[in-house]
């Protein structure tokens, strides 16, 4: 009886909101490996992938798991063509698992598929899916997988970075899950190599591809000790049947930073993100605009500057001083810096919920006196959430602010970030935090001053915040913590299944790992 009661428990939160969660957890064991991502397969079913051995001599290692518990193992063989290949991915793809090649040879770059049987053994051998050659002195390249929100079609996309003369070149390759092509191209960026930047690639749930590319241009007055170029446009690049479609959007002379797409099924197109002034690298605020895909129209557009008070929502007494003398002796308003967009989620009733994340790293260098010789110490931060609704006429419903906290060194920070999911007219964030930032009875102590994200078993707390759709209120408390999970929780593994309405949560601790399904359902 107590090895049965050992292979899981229960543990539920019960939301001041009225919404219960439960999540159920495996037991603790040890970890074969470093994982790396989980894949859902079905309602209780799931693929981990992991890392097993050191930084240069391994392998990678798949288990397949049922209802939390192992139920399969296997390796990934690197192989493709007699020879060897790289590793670029796992997926699920129709109930499939499968392997993702590439190999360089004879002048060629090829990517290809290979499929595991139930018993996780190569079926048959590695399919060619793409390529695209490599001429003397131009640079390898590299290859991607993209898929639908649906789900419905992936998409196997490459660029090849331009030389002299030549421009970058990208293409892509749509399949659908029953193997079958669906659309395809190849084509060389219509800019200089040093005046482009590829944002995203997107595919719609109607299997239509999209690529955003920034262009820029060399700066009028030469810049010393800075090469920054300046900011010109940002082009949405639509593969249609009658060729390349070329949205060129200019947001009011504004400067686009970061950004996300999504698309529906009936040719529209959105794009969001955040945009900010062409002459700093200073965040103004948040943008969308809708486009027809058929006609290249502009449906609806928005602009949403920060206003002040939100902007030092959350900053120190000291920081807001500083800020107000920068002010004062004409250097600027105080101004956000280096969000990342993380999510833009479309709504069944035309609304748009996005999030993003501030992040950035801090080098540190210190020199030995005796020796000379430094030493680089790298700072990982991620820090305040901003989540936003746009309703279905374009109009910003709310924009909120999540405080967080988390700072990491020489790790690239792996218990840091969130994970968010959108449930009973609610989006939820889940992250590591300090218990100190709570009451003893779990709320959010909501002050200036917020306590670094700690991972000590006395200290860590796993949180979570919630914001109304409809009204943007928000509310925030524990969730779980280290001592009752035995781990630390790894938000950047979680993964999202809104087809059977669970997450898979990820922790670990030292050699051992326990995993956990958080079952939701709108």
């Amino acid at each position: 009886m107590k090895n049965i009661l050992s292979i899981f428990f229960v543990l539920l939160y019960f939301s001041t909101f009225g919404q219960n969660y439960s999540i159920e957890w495996g037991e603790l064991q040890r970890a074969n490996g470093r994982m790396l991502y989980m894949l859902p397969n079905g309602e209780d079913e799931f693929y981990a992938l992991r890392w097993s051995g050191g930084r240069l001599i391994g392998n990678y290692q798949v288990s397949k798991h049922n209802d939390l518990k192992a139920v399969g193992k296997g390796r990934i063989k690197l192989q493709a063509a007699q020879s060897v290949a790289n590793f670029e991915g796992l997926r699920v793809i129709d109930g499939n698992l499968i392997c993702f090649l590439s190999d360089v040879k004879e002048g060629k770059n090829t990517f290809y598929m290979q499929k595991y049987s139930n018993e996780l053994i190569p079926e048959g051998g590695a399919v060619e899916l793409a390529s695209y050659s490599i001429e003397k002195g131009m640079k390898r390249g590299w290859f991607d997988i993209r898929m639908s929100s649906s789900e419905e079609f992936f998409a196997i996309v490459w660029e090849v970075p331009g030389r002299k003369n030549r421009n970058d070149v990208y293409g892509f390759k749509i399949f659908n899950t029953k193997m079958e092509l669906i659309n395809d191209g190849e084509y060389p960026l219509p800019f200089s190599s040093n005046l482009s930047k590829i944002h995203e690639h997107h595919i719609s749930n109607n299997g239509e591809y999209f690529l955003a590319v920034t262009e820029y241009s060399e700066p009028e007055r030469k810049r010393y000790f800075t090469n920054r170029l300046d900011y010109k446009s940002l082009h949405i690049f639509h593969i249609a049947e009658d060729g390349l479609q070329d949205f060129e959007l200019r947001f009011k002379g504004n400067r686009v930073d970061a950004l996300a797409m999504s698309s529906d099924t009936n040719g529209i197109f959105t794009i969001t993100g955040l945009y900010g002034s062409r002459d700093d690298n200073a965040v103004t605020g948040i943008f969308h605009q809708l486009v027809n895909v058929e006609t290249g129209s502009v449906l609806n557009e928005g602009f949403q500057e920060f206003d002040p008070e939100f902007i030092v929502q959350g900053w120190t007494d000291r920081q807001k001083r500083k800020a107000n003398r920068r002010q004062n002796n004409g250097r600027g308003a105080p101004q956000l810096y280096n969000y990342s967009m993380r999510d833009a989620i479309l709504m069944p009733d035309g609304s748009l919920v996005g999030t993003m994340e501030q992040y950035y790293v801090q080098v540190s260098t210190t020199t030995n006196g005796q020796t000379g010789q430094t030493t680089n110490t790298y700072f990982y931060y991620y820090n305040d959430i901003i989540a936003y609704k746009i309703n279905s006429t374009g109009e910003f419903d709310w924009i909120k602010k999540i405080r967080k906290y988390q700072v990491s060194q020489n790790d690239g920070g792996p218990y840091s970030s969130y994970e968010s999911f959108i449930d009973g007219g609610k989006v939820y964030f889940i992250f590591n935090d300090n218990v100190r930032n709570y009451s003893e009875s779990a709320e959010f102590i909501d002050t200036d001053y917020l306590y670094t994200a700690n991972y000590s078993k006395k200290r860590n707390v796993v949180a979570i915040a919630e914001i109304d759709l409809k009204t943007g209120e928000s509310s925030r408390k524990t969730f779980f913590d280290r001592s009752e999970v035995e781990a630390l929780a790894v938000p950047k593994l979680f993964d999202v299944n809104y087809e059977y309405g669970k997450m898979l949560l990820y922790t670990v601790w030292g050699r051992k790992e326990k995993i956990g399904v958080l079952n939701f359902k709108d």
